[in-house]
Order: structure tokens, then C-alpha cells, then sequence
């Protein structure tokens, strides 16, 4: 049977630590997806990455990959139906990310956090979250329709109007479908 790394290949030739980048995307999309099996293979992959990583002459490397080894079995969490686990270890990365900043390609903890909790029907909780991501990270596409979004389920219609009119003013020229609910929105 091959490898969990084996089996998530998708840059030949690839280090291990770029590999890594690669299962902890595989694991975000397999987490929104709901796909445990893929989650889990992409955890497995990332492991193996990084204990590689720890081998190499880059050792190094290994203790800045922490949050989004962390971000990865959030999202393994996740879909194993271990919310609480999936959400500590995501506010343990937001945390972190608030004490010392992020990588410059790393997307929001918090981001990653509210979206989880607006996939488990928590919008307020989830609304909070973006807001704190925006503070730091303003003008980002999925926390402003994500912000928007979550308001809205949470019955503050004209906070969501303000997250989507402010989206849709961001990106007049842009074609998502995200973009024609949140214009509609807007428009009230």
C-alpha cells in the first residue's frame, strides 16, 4: 500500500517542507469538503513531511511549520466530529499568530477558526472571529463575505449589509457567485 505521502503527491520533485505546504492545503480543502479520508491521508503525508523536514539540513525549518501542522489536524479534528479539539487548536494558531504575527503567504487563523464555526452553525461566535481577523488582516475577501455571511445568519441584517456592501465595493469587476448574494444584499 503506498504511503500516505505517496498517495498526496502532487509536486514532484517537491522538499519535504514544500510538500508539507501542499498536504496542509489538501487538508483544509478535505476538511470543507468533509472528507475524512482525505483529511486524514493529507495529516499522515504532512507527518511524514515533517519528520523528513526534522532529518534534513533544515532542520530548522520544522518549528515554523507548528501552526499549519496544527491548522492540519484542526481540520482532521474537524471532520472526525471533534469540534472542540478542531477549534482549540485553531484559537492556539490565532493566538500565536496574534503574539508574533504571520507568515507572509499564511492565511488568518481566525479566518480558518470562523469559518469553521460557521460551518458548525455558530455564526455569532463566527462573526466575532472575522471581525478580529479584519483588524488585522482588513479588506480580505472570505472575511468580508464570511463577516457578512455570518451576520446575516445571525439575524443582523444591516451589519451584513455593511460587510457585503463593502465587498462588493472592493471587487466592482469580479465574477463569483458569492459576489451576486452579496450585491443583493447590498442593494437593501
Amino acid at each position: 500500500m503506498p504511503s500516505a505521502t505517496e498517495r498526496v503527491v502532487l509536486l514532484a520533485g517537491a522538499t519535504p517542507d514544500l510538500h508539507a505546504g501542499i498536504c496542509w492545503a489538501h487538508a483544509i480543502a478535505a476538511g470543507h469538503l468533509r472528507d475524512r479520508e482525505a483529511a486524514q491521508d493529507a495529516a499522515r503525508a504532512y507527518e511524514e513531511d515533517l519528520a523528513a523536514v526534522k532529518k534534513s539540513s533544515f532542520a530548522y525549518v520544522a518549528d515554523a511549520m507548528q501552526n499549519s501542522r496544527d491548522e492540519t489536524h484542526a481540520w482532521v479534528q474537524f471532520v472526525e466530529g471533534h469540534s472542540t479539539g478542531a477549534i482549540a487548536l485553531l484559537e492556539r494558531v490565532a493566538e500565536r499568530q496574534d503574539a508574533t504575527g504571520k507568515g507572509e503567504v499564511e492565511i488568518p487563523a481566525r479566518e480558518m477558526l470562523a469559518d469553521m464555526l460557521l460551518e458548525l452553525q455558530r455564526p455569532e461566535e463566527a462573526l466575532s472571529e472575522y471581525q478580529k481577523a479584519l483588524r488585522t488582516d482588513p479588506k480580505r475577501f472570505n472575511e468580508l463575505y464570511g463577516a457578512g455571511w455570518a451576520a446575516e445568519k445571525a439575524g443582523k441584517t444591516a451589519l451584513a449589509r455593511e460587510y457585503f456592501r463593502e465587498l462588493v465595493r472592493d471587487c466592482p469587476e469580479a465574477d463569483r457567485r458569492e459576489l451576486a448574494h452579496a450585491s443583493q444584499m447590498a442593494r437593501y
